[in-house]
């Protein structure tokens, strides 16, 4: 009667090393899922977008899809593969370091898509001293990124990636977390400063400036967390766990941000309905008079079959802030 054979690797913890990836790699693949709704979801609901939008959304998807192939086949070698062979489980394999550039490639280019935002929304006067120490950042986190993936080439064994903690891999969760802190904070105060005392414009401001921040939060937060696990736990693969899906979370946080037009609108709709005459500002000799008298009159302008349609100046109109904040639009 024959027996299962049993691989013993006494210098490899299974759970910390291959379970933690396995389990990362879990998360991530849900992720891709929503990575690839969000998709379909862009394509369905905004088919009047700029093919330059269009083309940004399928380069996401596509190295999104590349990163989980990538790291399915990665897991796949050391669980599979290299099962009968204990000795290659030591060494990092191609496909697990290239997954780690896909996630570099992604993240840059989502921060360079909210670092576009930036530039829009801000004066001319600012306009690119704000946006070239912002881009500098998100330069210094690609830059440190291609090291810490040129590292992993190098060294290749898996034991030595500590080595590599100072020089390389530290400074890119830095940037990472600075260059996400600094376009969140660039965007809550242009989008603060350009309330203009509508409720609805303010109502969508404050819609956008939760937005920003909720992403900064998420992939702030998942970067600090992996680089104090690798360097607590340099034994380990949990922050390659980790960096299996932090990628996808820069992904889901620009498609995110490119879908919610549609939840900002309706989030939006009754305000667009009905204004306030005691919130606009008469210019004409009696507004004295007209307003007291309007105080607690509404005009509505979006109900019945005769809709009337009154247009404000594009920097208070919702849409065309939304717009510009979302899609870029000036």
């Amino acid at each position: 009667m024959s027996s299962d054979p049993v691989v013993v690797l006494p210098h490899i913890d299974i759970r910390s090393t291959f379970g933690a990836t396995l389990i990362g790699s879990f998360i991530a693949t849900m992720l891709y899922g929503l990575t690839t709704l969000q998709t379909y979801l862009y394509y369905a609901y905004y088919p009047k977008d700029s093919r330059s939008t269009k083309a940004l959304v399928a380069v996401i998807w596509i190295l999104d899809t590349l990163h989980a192939a990538f790291m399915a086949y990665s897991v796949y070698y050391y669980l599979v593969i290299s099962y009968f062979n204990p000795d290659l489980l030591g060494v990092g394999h191609w496909s697990l370091f290239t997954s780690v550039a896909f996630n570099t490639v992604i993240a840059c280019i989502a921060q360079t898509f909210f670092l576009v935002r930036v530039h829009q929304l801000c004066s001319t006067k600012y306009r690119w001293w704000v946006t070239s120490l912002i881009g500098l950042l998100v330069l210094a986190h690609f830059a440190f990124g291609v090291e810490t993936v040129t590292f992993m080439f190098i060294k290749k064994d898996l034991a030595k990636l500590s080595e590599i903690s100072l020089i390389a891999a530290t400074p890119f969760a830095i940037f990472a977390v600075l260059s996400d802190i600094m376009i969140a904070g660039a965007l809550c105060y242009l989008l603060h400063g350009s309330r203009s005392g509508f409720k609805r414009t303010d109502t969508i401001i404050s819609i956008l400036i939760i937005y920003a921040i909720n992403r900064c939060l998420l992939t702030s937060v998942v970067a600090v967390v992996e680089v104090i696990v690798y360097c607590t736990m340099p034994t380990s693969l949990w922050f390659l766990a980790i960096d299996f899906f932090i990628g996808k979370l820069y992904a889901n946080s620009l498609l995110a941000t490119l879908n919610s037009r549609v939840a900002i609108r309706a989030a939006n709709a009754t305000t667009v309905n009905s204004v306030h005459l005691s919130e606009l500002e008469f210019n004409s000799s009696n507004a004295t008079e007209t307003k007291p008298q309007a105080r607690d009159l509404v005009l509505d302008i979006g109900a019945g079959s005769s809709r009337r349609h009154t247009s404000f100046p594009s920097h208070t109109t919702g849409h065309t802030l939304e717009e510009g904040f979302i899609e870029g639009k000036s």
